[in-house]
């Protein structure tokens, strides 16, 4: 093997880690959704569990793997040749086990359905990891994604998608806050009435479905900023 198709390989190396690493991730966190649902279907009427904040809680999960898988795909392939880190492999991971943390609650074999405020608070410290771990990530992505490292012509494309890194990973800390905070107030023994639990988790869905639509407009805009000469 040569030195020139070794440096071949290094361009696609580092993308060819995150698409591969995020896509095994996705497919275990789905199979926990799935598990999760189930369980949540057959689970005995007037408990718990039969809460349909329960299921805003789910919903919320799918849309954890969601936002962290499109986060991926849409820039992935703009990263620089290069080895991966460390940090390229530990932060993935973090991510992942807090996904399968988020429906491990909703889990009976995991978490007896019996008491919704412990159900909830290890869900939002469960949200708190994926946002807080998914803004380092996309920190980390924002570094190695330097406008230096591209032709001139591609210095507007670079700008425009370090800006939005900038603004994501701002998204993802403001998600992790709120989650922290129901989860440090149930933690701290307040109880939540139904209507502030709702509040809560709506609030950190609503951040969910929010940061899946930019994510949805950045790629429109990268790819247009990509065709302009």
């Amino acid at each position: 093997m040569t030195r020139t198709q070794l440096e071949e390989r290094l361009h696609v190396y580092l993308t060819n880690h995150y698409m591969q690493l995020h896509g095994t991730l996705v497919s275990i966190a789905l199979g926990a959704a799935g598990f999760a649902a189930a369980s949540l279907a057959t689970a005995p009427r007037g408990q718990a569990d039969s809460s349909g904040v329960l299921w805003l809680m789910w919903v919320g999960g799918l849309l954890a793997i969601a936002v962290v898988y499109a986060g991926t795909v849409t820039g992935a392939f703009t990263l620089p040749a290069g080895i991966p880190s460390l940090w390229d492999l530990v932060l993935p991971l973090l991510i992942g086990l807090a996904q399968f943390m988020v429906f491990g609650v909703l889990t009976r074999t995991v978490a007896p359905f019996t008491n919704l405020d412990t159900i909830v608070e290890m869900w939002l410290f469960g949200m708190a990891g994926v946002g807080g771990f998914g803004g380092i990530g996309i920190l980390r992505a924002r570094r190695l994604v330097k406008v230096s490292s591209y032709e001139p012509t591609l210095n507007s494309a670079m700008e425009y998608y370090r800006g939005r890194l900038k603004s994501d990973s701002m998204g993802a800390s403001l998600t992790a806050l709120i989650s922290c905070l129901g989860g440090v107030l149930l933690a701290s023994g307040v109880h939540l009435d139904l209507a502030w639990t709702y509040a809560f988790v709506s609030a950190v869905v609503g951040m969910l479905a929010f940061s899946l639509w930019r994510e949805h407009m950045t790629g429109i805009e990268l790819a247009k900023e990509l065709r302009e000469p």
